[in-house]
């Protein structure tokens, strides 16, 4: 009997060896998946960091660069308005600079050195005249501004102005625009006027000229030519085009009298039309009773 039990015994604990055997081997149960395999994250990217920017121009330079080319700009256009008055008296231009108007001083009243009496000085430039030609349908007037020290030195602009053959010539230096000079202050300080400007500086004296002739031949008229009316044309010689022969251009408006009434008893109306540029469609009048519409710019010289 106690042998029965132990060979009973003895076969049990080797069928539970064999079993926990096929377990270990995979043969009783479905083998689990082994846990796949963990990739490790990839080390994150440094933004490359970008080359600092270039410095640019200071604002500061940037401004006394156009102070300085507006400076010049001024001079120059003093020098032909002071040649085109000698010329009205003489017939002729001067290479005499003390008949000339002299260039704005710095606000501290400093002036460039200038080499000898040939010379007027102003601000941050000095001037030299020379005159070609002797006869007043064939000759031209030259104007040269030199930079001196600091951020003009080595800047030089050159103005001929005059006749060649009896046609008008007249060379402007380029770089220098007006329209880009307005709201930079003058040497001295104080600041262009607005564009619309040349609008009614011609109208004043479009207004003067028709007074004056009525008061040498009881009317008005509406031809600019007869009452002596002619307006400057942009600094590089160019003008407004006009639609007929009732206007005559200047540099931005071109402009136009209008005569009602019989003579004596007559009134007129100014136009002035803005037509490039910051005065493009603008219009200014002026009556006979020196009524603005709209009202007076109030522009200073």
């Amino acid at each position: 009997m106690r042998t029965q039990e132990s060979c009973v015994r003895s076969l049990s604990f080797r069928i539970a060896g064999l079993v926990s055997a096929l377990v270990v081997l995979g043969g009783c149960e479905r083998q689990e998946k082994p846990p796949a395999p963990t990739r490790s994250e990839p080390a994150p990217v440094k933004a490359s960091t970008p080359p600092p920017p270039a410095p640019s121009r200071s604002t500061t330079e940037q401004e006394l660069r156009e102070r300085l080319r507006c400076e010049a700009l001024l001079g120059l256009r003093e020098f032909l308005a002071g040649q085109q008055a000698y010329f009205g008296e003489k017939d002729a231009w001067t290479p005499d600079v003390t008949r000339l108007p002299t260039p704005a001083a710095c606000p501290d009243g400093s002036r460039v050195p200038a080499p000898d009496a040939t010379w007027l000085a102003g601000c941050h430039f000095r001037y030299a005249v020379s005159v070609a030609g002797s006869t007043p349908d064939d000759s031209t007037f030259s104007v040269r501004a030199v930079g001196v020290g600091g951020l003009a030195e080595g800047h030089t602009y050159t103005l001929t102005h005059g006749y060649a053959d009896r046609k008008l010539v007249r060379v402007w230096p380029s770089e220098l625009v007006l329209e880009d000079c307005h709201g930079v202050r003058r040497p001295e300080g104080t600041p262009l006027p607005a564009p619309v400007c040349e609008g009614v500086f011609n109208l004043k004296a479009l207004y003067t000229a028709q007074k004056s002739y009525f008061g040498e031949k009881d009317r008005y008229s509406e031809s600019a030519a007869q009452v002596g009316f002619l307006p400057e044309p942009c600094l590089d010689g160019s003008r407004a085009p006009v639609p007929d022969d009732t206007w005559i251009g200047g540099c931005r408006f071109i402009y136009r009298a209008e005569v009602s009434g019989t003579a004596p008893e007559q009134t007129f109306l100014l136009t002035a039309r803005g037509m490039s540029g910051p005065v493009v469609e603008q219009k200014l009048t002026l009556d006979s009773q020196y009524t603005w519409s709209p009202a007076d710019p109030g522009c200073a010289p």
